[in-house]
């Protein structure tokens, strides 16, 4: 599906501060863009009663520092017109989704985005100043290795990942108004056509991996498995469960209360599961769900009112070189860590879900290259701008974003 393809000189996109999301293109670039974007309101729009609007549901990857990219391609298709009802993330990608969701609700621009966004300093996360590289590198000289081996020795994770909540809980609390997740519930008067159950009703979800449990959990919606009520829990501190990169920053362990929790059955009725009060531990989320393409699809069988957009922080691959398997204990344990954090469901993406996705070019950065430079962020961010440029153009050609699995591999563009 759709890959950022050229660079600067196929679309002359620049960062320009003085532009309302941050970039600006060339003219005939903008004209073509705006075009599509006008074509897909009138033939892709959606309208309860009155005028239409362009809608989508969101699912960001993660990615760690390449979530720059998303916030690129989030500010085109809000250039484009869209509204995102409800946004679902992973990681880096739990972060994007929550300002978005928190911005929609206090009914900002989404412009605003990237200077919250622009707020973040990367290398706050590691206030011991020293750059590691665990997950995505090979250790390196011997005295790194070592330090990184002393760390892990005394404490779960390199770093303890608190910066995150100093930075995000001004802007949600003071700037949005969000402080707990009964701040972003969706009510049937605001929304009387959507088939979500009354514990899926809320703007965001966040995903987190219980490796206590063993089980992957969407915040706020599973709560109440840990006895928790959904509505009085800190969305600040779902995040910080799903940004959780093993190893990396410090896991968070959860209080469980003692809960009774209905189970659906198949066949109808329900069974109850009895779980006793304790501790958990949340990690990173991507270990089991990096890209929740599917988080909102309706439950009753109707047909989809608007689409899910996905936004990949990897292009689509269609070329894979030769090989080597893992020699050492060290490489296996480091691949199967990433295999669990980033291919989990690569296949679904390719063969149901790629025509409703934007593949954004992640500039050869890993998830833990903290120490990016400006002219990093700024490729980045304009790699998910040039990215999802692509995919307004594409779609308004079309008419259409699929807006399920059936319709994405019947579209033709499947494999790009």
């Amino acid at each position: 599906m759709t890959d950022p393809g050229g660079s600067a000189s196929v679309d002359g996109t620049v960062v320009d501060a003085d532009q309302p999301y941050g970039y600006s293109r060339l003219p005939q670039r903008q004209e073509q863009f705006a075009q599509a974007a006008a074509q897909l309101k009138a033939s892709d729009g959606w309208s309860a009663a009155g005028p239409k609007e362009l809608v989508a549901d969101l699912a960001l990857e993660g990615g760690g520092v390449k979530g720059i990219a998303i916030v690129g391609a989030v500010s085109v298709l809000a250039e484009a017109g869209y509204r995102f009802s409800r946004v679902a993330g992973t990681s880096a990608g739990a972060i994007a989704a929550t300002l978005i969701a928190a911005i929609s609700k206090a009914q900002k621009p989404m412009s605003s985005l990237k200077g919250y966004l622009d707020g973040l300093s990367f290398v706050q996360f590691m206030p011991e100043g020293k750059i590691h590289r665990f997950l995505d590198h090979d250790f390196g000289k011997a005295g790194g290795a070592l330090a990184d081996a002393d760390i892990l020795a005394r404490q779960m994770g390199l770093y303890s990942g608190d910066y995150l909540a100093e930075w995000l809980t001004p802007i949600l609390h003071d700037d949005l108004g969000v402080r707990t997740f009964a701040d972003l519930k969706i009510t049937l008067e605001e929304d009387p056509g959507m088939s979500l159950p009354e514990n899926r009703r809320y703007r965001l979800v966040v995903h987190t991996s219980d490796v206590t449990r063993g089980q992957l959990v969407h915040l706020p919606w599973d709560y109440n498995y840990y006895g928790h009520d959904r509505d009085t829990e800190d969305v600040v501190g779902a995040v910080r469960a799903s940004m959780s990169i093993p190893f990396f920053f410090e896991p968070v362990t959860f209080e469980s209360l003692a809960a009774d929790v209905d189970i659906p059955q198949p066949g109808g009725g329900v069974v109850t599961a009895h779980y006793d009060a304790g501790t958990v531990t949340w990690v990173d989320g991507g270990m089991l769900r990096n890209f929740p393409i599917d988080a909102f699809a309706r439950i009753d069988g109707a047909p989809p009112r608007w689409p899910t957009i996905g936004i990949k922080l990897s292009s689509l691959q269609k070329s894979f070189g030769a090989t080597t398997g893992a020699a050492t204990t060290y490489k296996l344990a480091r691949a199967c860590l990433s295999t669990m954090m980033n291919e989990w469901d690569a296949y679904s993406v390719d063969e149901s879900t790629a025509a409703r996705t934007i593949f954004v070019d992640n500039a050869g950065l890993t998830a833990t290259d903290f120490d990016l430079t400006t002219a990093q962020q700024d490729e980045l961010f304009l790699n998910g701008v040039r990215a999802a440029t692509a995919f307004v153009i594409e779609m308004g050609d079309r008419g259409h974003v699929p807006r399920s699995a059936q319709e994405a591999r019947a579209s033709g563009i499947v494999n790009g």
